[in-house]
């Protein structure tokens, strides 16, 4: 197992989403991960459904290969505690509102003076600078003021967002992107660095076309359902049994098209032929396709586009996306124990290196406060002032 990032310690101080997912994909690569959490509440995750024997299944699979400490940071001697992990850290990850880590102590400078090699990642709504720092968001509001939405949905139908968390996913992703190759720069440098990555920014990078029609020509172009607004037929169909996607991206695909569906007329239209001709008649080639389509189920079409060599593909349910034979033959789906909620099932990295997937084995996301005492011994804490640090209520051990 390829693991180039074993060595690398992080301190996590993220919760929901966004900067767990990223903590996650640091640990896909190898990077050892302490999550610190409230004592007695831990993160806001722990109280998502499903729940097995009172813990959440979810928490397990999406926190796996973490360790828990449970500090309160409100208290000096939390924060002591905090200030001896920093300084043997090479990653910090947080995803307050802008604003708060100043308010606990922990500053850029003061983190800076703690550890000059200290990577400090901050993940939040709209960046730690410009007039919306301070504005509250979560992905909701990510898509809605990144023009996401707008382009979401039915035309003259209301906006709607992406039915997945894709502000939080994409942040997650640049902002692993982005500390993976700080470490590479301080290897060169010796130095750490400030990363300010938010929602908004990722979210923005996901609409190039649309960004480019309009900073170039003003153009704003509406919402297309499923479809794409510079490609005819491109959308979801149905079928006599349920949905099928077609995707004729460019003109080579029309006349086998035509054939596949028993219309080999339309391939001889010269408007047709052209993408632009069946853009300007799109309703009349969608209605041909909903027409030919209804009379034979899903399955019939898949096979006989494949013959015909047709992008396309059924419409799925997650569920039937999980168990397909490919998400299997791909070794997507990691299985582990947990000591309440059993058996874990979960997605796994993506990342296949020699023929691999990057991750073959995991722990399950861990208890709150598991590891708070095996962490406190390895920075050095004798039993006597780890007692004394539970009484005052800085840190909470497994029970």
């Amino acid at each position: 197992m390829c693991s180039p990032l074993k060595g690398i310690r992080v301190v996590d101080l993220t919760h929901v989403l966004a900067g767990p997912y990223c903590s996650t994909i640091l640990t896909d690569l190898g990077a050892e991960v302490i999550k610190i959490e409230r004592p007695g509440i831990g993160e806001i995750c722990r109280r998502m459904d499903p729940f097995r024997e009172r813990e959440s299944y979810y928490f397990a699979a999406l926190n796996r290969n973490k360790r828990s400490l449970a500090l309160d940071l409100k208290l000096d001697g939390a924060k002591l505690v905090l200030e001896d992990l920093i300084r043997r850290a090479d990653v910090l990850l947080e995803n307050f509102r802008p604003g708060t880590l100043d308010s606990l102590g922990f500053g850029y400078e003061q983190l800076r003076k703690l550890n000059p090699t200290l990577i400090i990642c901050s993940i939040s709504g709209f960046g730690q600078t410009g007039p919306l720092r301070d504005h509250g968001s979560f992905d909701l509001v990510a898509q809605a003021m990144t023009g996401v939405m707008s382009l979401t949905g039915e035309p003259g139908r209301p906006p709607v967002k992406a039915g997945m968390p894709i502000g939080d996913v994409f942040a997650s992703v640049y902002a692993a992107l982005a500390i993976a190759s700080a470490l590479i720069g301080r290897m060169k440098s010796g130095r750490g660095c400030v990363i300010d990555l938010s929602m908004f920014d990722a979210l923005l990078t996901t609409i190039p076309y649309f960004a480019s029609r309009y900073l170039a020509d003003g153009d704003l172009l509406p919402p297309v359902g499923s479809g794409d607004p510079k490609a005819v037929p491109y959308g979801a169909f149905p079928a006599a049994d349920g949905y099928i996607a077609i995707a004729v991206f460019g003109d080579n695909f029309w006349p086998p098209l035509c054939r596949a569906i028993e219309r080999q007329d339309l391939a001889r239209d010269p408007e047709l032929a052209s993408t632009d001709g069946r853009i300007r008649r799109r309703c009349e080639v969608e209605s041909v396709l909903v027409e030919r389509l209804k009379g034979k189920t899903v399955a019939d079409w898949c096979k006989i586009f494949s013959t015909a060599g047709i992008p396309h593909g059924p419409i799925l349910s997650v569920g039937a996306a999980l168990d397909h034979p490919h998400t299997v033959a791909r070794k997507l789906i990691l299985k582990f124990e947990h000591q309440k909620c059993g058996t874990i099932r979960t997605v796994g990295s993506p990342i296949n290196v020699d023929g691999e997937p990057i991750v073959i084995s995991a722990t399950p996301g861990p208890m709150l406060g598991e590891h708070t005492e095996q962490v406190l011994v390895e920075l050095g804490y004798d039993a006597a002032k780890i007692a004394r640090l539970r009484a005052e209520g800085a840190i909470a051990l497994l029970p």
